[in-house]
């Protein structure tokens, strides 16, 4: 366990507890000192005995200091990090509990008040370092001497400081215990959160965050319609061919080498990925289909700086399109983000009648990015399910355009 980490998480939460147990007593401190006095009331200040103004006194203090925390974790919200106030607040309240009991000298007062004072230290405001522990012996020995300046006898003394000798006692037990339980609490969070980041990070990898935050969310995604995303498909010309030279593991070795560098474009492009379908690789992009456009040439690249690399002669096939689409979450179970529609269909299409080594693109993506890339265009191709289709090829940004 990173003991720093440790420490300001303890120090955080035993401010947050105590914050709030001094709401709670900031609240019925009065109604307990109105029940008290409230006898002497009528008659003035002079109406209060000289037996009862000590109490009185410790009442208001007990009541601004439980006030002063309050206001002070509104208006200096950064002591809640510090060790130091933490502390500050720790010895103030043992010794507010002190003083009540040290009053008259004798231990007259409710050794209730005392009680629950030091137990409020021990089991609400944990501290890292264990310095709780000297001040409740610092609190009996302040008592004892009190009281052995006030008393005839030693059996009298010893009497009087019984009680306050098992709270110290008891309030040092449940110091450690308290430390223990949050030091258990604490490695149960850290691993949650583990697993949680872990969890969250094959969610993120497998949707969109804009979608894995919302079936985090509700547990389901509605399907999204979308008026022109751009839709790229690539496929690696001639790979069944070649993969029946290789066995199982290295060829998985190949497409992960290959599809790995693709995934780095996509995140540099901040495009989103759809699937991948043995050697086919799916990308769409929503109202950024120039670098879609662009994501396209740098696959290319990439896949000419692989067979650099490894003495290969891969080619790849690549088609867009743009146009309307809707996409979702499909199932209950492995869920699978997809997109669907005609536009999708005529993606596929480019790809499938483009050529190795080229980007095969339809007239609708040629009319949206033709101010930033240059193209070459095709004869009108007959188009399964969609008849004659004008398409062009991408040659690539519009500063390399070759005069026709």
């Amino acid at each position: 366990m990173a003991e720093q980490p440790f420490r300001e998480w303890l120090v955080h939460k035993s401010w947050t507890q105590g914050v709030r147990y001094s709401k709670v007593v900031a609240c019925l401190l009065p109604l307990g000192a109105l029940a008290i006095h409230a006898r002497f009331l009528g008659g003035g200040w002079q109406a209060f005995p000289a037996s009862s103004a000590w109490l009185l006194a410790w009442h208001v203090t007990a009541e601004l200091f439980f006030i002063a925390i309050i206001l002070l974790d509104r208006w200096v919200p950064r002591l809640r990090g510090k060790e130091w106030a933490l502390n500050a607040a720790c010895a103030s309240a043992v010794a507010l509990a002190t003083w009540l009991c040290i009053v008259d000298g004798r231990l007259r007062a409710d050794l209730s008040i005392y009680a629950a004072g030091l137990t409020f230290v021990a089991a609400v405001m944990c501290t890292p370092r264990p310095i709780r522990r000297p001040m409740y012996v610092l609190s009996f020995l302040v008592l004892a001497m009190a009281v052995g300046l006030n008393t005839a006898g030693g059996a009298e003394a010893l009497a009087a400081l019984v009680n306050p000798f098992c709270v110290v006692v008891l309030c040092i037990e449940l110091d450690k215990f308290t430390h223990a339980r949050n030091v258990e609490l604490y490695t149960q969070t850290q691993r949650a959160e583990a697993e949680r980041a872990r969890a969250d990070k094959v969610l993120y990898n497998v949707f969109p965050a804009s979608i894995a935050e919302e079936l985090k969310r509700d547990g389901k995604v509605n399907a999204v319609k979308f008026e022109n995303i751009g839709v790229l498909f690539a496929d690696i010309a001639g790979f069944t061919s070649f993969s029946r030279t290789l066995p199982p593991d290295a060829l998985v070795l190949v497409l992960n080498q290959i599809f790995s560098s693709f995934d780095e474009q996509v995140d540099r492009h901040a495009l989103e990925k759809i699937k991948t379908i043995g050697d086919a690789y799916m990308v769409v992009s929503n109202h950024r289909l120039g670098s879609l456009v662009q994501l396209a040439l740098d696959m290319g690249d990439a896949l000419k700086r692989y067979n650099t690399d490894n003495g290969t002669q891969l080619g790849m096939r690549i088609g867009i399109h743009v146009g309307p689409a809707v996409a979702g979450v499909i199932g209950v179970k492995r869920f699978l983000y997809d997109v669907w529609g005609d536009t999708v269909n005529v993606a596929s299409r480019m790809e499938a009648t483009g050529a190795p080594g080229a980007v095969h693109v339809t007239d609708a993506v040629y009319l949206q990015t033709r101010d930033r890339f240059a193209f070459e265009a095709r004869e009108p191709m007959d188009i399964h399910g969609r008849g004659l289709m004008s398409t062009h090829w991408l040659l690539g940004p519009a500063t390399s355009a070759v005069p026709s």
